[in-house]
């Protein structure tokens, strides 16, 4: 079970292609106790109904340092609902935090803090400083990179998972951004596209070169044991020797997820969430107490979106394996509808898959995959 609070829509970077620049755009509301309590209530509820043994609780933004109290008052709350509840979780439950962050406002306190509760950190860190602060910057215009470097080294020990963004501007040199991250010692890298419908064929040429290099790098680190992980290309391969749909392994929306706005609005999941009461693909809200967030007709149409194929989609041999097909996020973001495939999603899914499946194959040859 896995429950994104949007603890607020506040942000102290403006990155050209935060996907929450339109739907939160006035930047300004945050969290209630009120709705903080009544979310983990409804979280606790669901793992108990769907009979799940793990709570996973993501603290989501805008940039989430900014409300630590309320990252603190959560996992006390948190920590002692388990107890509370413990007759009705699970006998092996288990309770997990983690937090999106831009990494800009860490301190050594908050640093001891995030070990001691052992919160899980998911930093956005797109490369080298140049290539970071094309995208990442401040309100006043200024790179990001320098507020997250000082912090680099520790950040290393603990394990961190670095997640890059790559856009038209970032896309040449893609690999050894890449690269520089591995060689700063950390182990597990992903990264996501910026599909903003402007890719030309000559941008996708270009990143189907850096992926050809990332996934020489990345067998190259299997060759030597080097304990690295990089999602853009595993993934990938993992979902073909496995034989298992992406959206099994790691859809939120799949997993019954809860992603909760700063007003207590429910969504499916993390790119749906927005405080603007106009919203697509609301649930219900946290403060009702009639318990109606996963009954009405949105709950149902995510049900035939788990459950049946996308008619453009039903005899493509990949569908399993793409983001078009199995992330009702990405297709949220890209068309507006769950039900949605973007062309550029879908060239693009097909473009990486191929090249995985080029570098399995020569893996099999040779007798060694992992």
């Amino acid at each position: 079970m896995n429950l994104l609070l949007s603890l607020t829509e506040q942000c102290n970077l403006r990155c050209s292609y935060c996907y929450y620049k339109e739907s939160q755009v006035d930047r300004k509301n945050v969290m209630s106790d009120e709705i903080l309590k009544a979310s983990l209530r409804a979280a606790f509820d669901r793992a108990i109904e769907l009979k799940q043994n793990s709570l996973n609780i993501t603290f989501f933004g805008g940039e989430p340092l900014l409300r630590l109290p309320s990252i603190k008052k959560c996992v006390k709350l948190a920590k002692k609902t388990v107890k509370e509840r413990h007759e009705e979780l699970a006998e092996d439950f288990q309770l997990k935090f983690f937090i999106n962050t831009n990494g800009t406002l860490f301190t050594q306190s908050i640093l001891d803090y995030i070990k001691k509760e052992r919160i899980q950190i998911y930093l956005s860190l797109d490369g080298p400083e140049r290539k970071h602060n094309i995208s990442r910057k401040k309100v006043d215009g200024t790179g990001s990179f320098q507020d997250i470097a000082q912090w680099i080294p520790e950040l290393v020990k603990m394990d961190v998972l670095v997640m890059s963004v790559i856009t038209r501007k970032h896309v040449r040199g893609l690999s050894r951004s890449i690269k520089w991250i591995i060689d700063q010692g950390f182990c597990n890298v992903a990264t996501a596209v910026d599909f903003d419908g402007k890719w030309t064929g000559e941008d996708m040429a270009a990143l189907s070169i850096e992926y050809e290099k990332l996934a020489l790098l990345w067998d190259k680190y299997q060759r030597n044991g080097q304990d690295v992980y990089l999602s853009t290309i595993q993934d990938k391969i993992s979902y073909k020797l496995l034989d298992k749909r992406q959206r099994h392994s790691n859809c939120f929306i799949f997993k019954g997820a809860i992603g909760v706005a700063t007003n207590g609005n429910v969504f499916p999941c993390s790119r749906f969430i927005t405080s603007k009461e106009d919203a697509k693909y609301i649930l219900g809200n946290v403060l009702d107490k009639s318990n109606k967030i996963f009954t009405g007709f949105v709950a149902k149409d995510l049900c035939r979106f788990l459950k049946y194929d996308k008619p453009e989609c039903k005899n493509c041999l990949i569908r399993y394996r793409c983001t078009a097909h199995e992330c009702g996020c990405t297709s949220f973001y890209t068309t507006g509808s769950i039900y949605g495939v973007s062309p550029e999603v879908c060239a693009h899914e097909r473009m990486l898959t191929s090249i995985c499946d080029e570098i399995l194959a020569k893996r099999q040859a040779s007798g060694n995959l992992f």
